[in-house]
């Protein structure tokens, strides 16, 4: 006759070897994982799909990511329509510094040619540019900061990072290119606007033709900001966008120039409007420098 004690060792047993063949979450289903990845924050889902497919964190980018590695870094709630690419070297990489393989394996999981509107590589000192290849005639990216620094900080890497011009231009020139595509902002690293290459002065001619062909409105109701000789949209001996705020991306016009609506702050060389982070001239020395870089002179 059995005892409660035996009928408890019983199912004990029935129960270990039931599932004695799911003892680590690499054995659970893959149909299954994609589920369990749409509860995780989508940097936490990069992390899950590289440990569900078995690949060492160094390795990993130089492979084509696996059907299920999409599915499970597509699976968060959160949106992948920007990102700062130092989310997922601080995230998943626990800082060390991402190369292109890394950059290249992360894009080509989340269609980022056809999903990602604005990038940032904040201290992603590391790459050269070729992890982009994926974005090539993107016609919804609308923003792109190669700058290497984050919000405020001052442009200047040292040593100088191995990004190049000769890499990277080609691939914005296939955006800008593309019929119907949305590029309105790029902010270029401190290096290639130094050197100013023949291939970055083609690339700023060119998007100062096709930012003024758009013919952007006033945000402040000024008129329109649609370039001409005296004012274009990219000032092409300082290398960046004179007609949108890096922070809020409203476009502003002539006018506003000449009213101090809007300035690019000596400090972090960023252009801002005054509703985002105001920036102070001194008539004296000619220098400028704003608020959010915490160096504001009492003039």
């Amino acid at each position: 006759m059995a005892t409660p004690t035996d009928n408890k060792r019983q199912r004990h047993s029935v129960y270990t070897t039931s599932n004695s063949s799911l003892q680590l979450l690499t054995d659970l289903p893959g149909a299954i994982l994609p589920t369990v990845a749409s509860f995780l924050p989508r940097v936490s889902c990069v992390s899950f799909a590289m440990a569900m497919t078995k690949q060492q964190l160094d390795g990993i980018s130089s492979h084509i990511p696996s059907a299920i590695s999409i599915a499970i870094v597509t699976a968060s709630s959160e949106s992948w329509e920007s990102i700062d690419f130092k989310d997922i070297q601080e995230g998943v990489y626990g800082g060390r510094s991402l190369t292109d393989n890394d950059i290249r394996w992360v894009l080509l999981c989340i269609d980022a040619q056809n999903k990602i509107k604005s990038f940032k590589f904040t201290n992603c000192v590391g790459i050269t540019g070729r992890g982009l290849e994926s974005i090539r005639e993107s016609v919804v990216l609308e923003r792109i900061d190669l700058s290497l620094v984050g919000d405020y900080e001052n442009p200047n890497i040292d040593p100088e990072p191995p990004i190049s011009a000769a890499v990277v231009i080609p691939i914005l020139t296939s955006i800008l290119n593309t019929q119907g595509n949305s590029l309105v902002h790029v902010q270029l690293p401190k290096k290639w606007r130094v050197e100013r290459s023949n291939i970055l002065r083609q690339f700023l001619e060119r998007l100062d033709r096709v930012l003024n062909q758009r013919r952007f409105q006033c945000s402040k109701g000024c008129g329109i900001c649609e370039g001409s000789e005296d004012f274009p949209s990219v000032n092409q001996r300082r290398g960046v966008i004179d007609i949108t705020c890096y922070q809020c991306m409203k476009n502003f016009c002539f006018g506003c120039f000449e009213n101090c609506e809007i300035d690019q702050c000596k400090c972090c060389e960023k252009v801002y409007c005054n509703d985002c982070n105001k920036v102070h001239w001194c008539e004296v020395c000619s220098k400028a420098s704003c608020k959010a870089c915490d160096v504001v002179n009492v003039w």
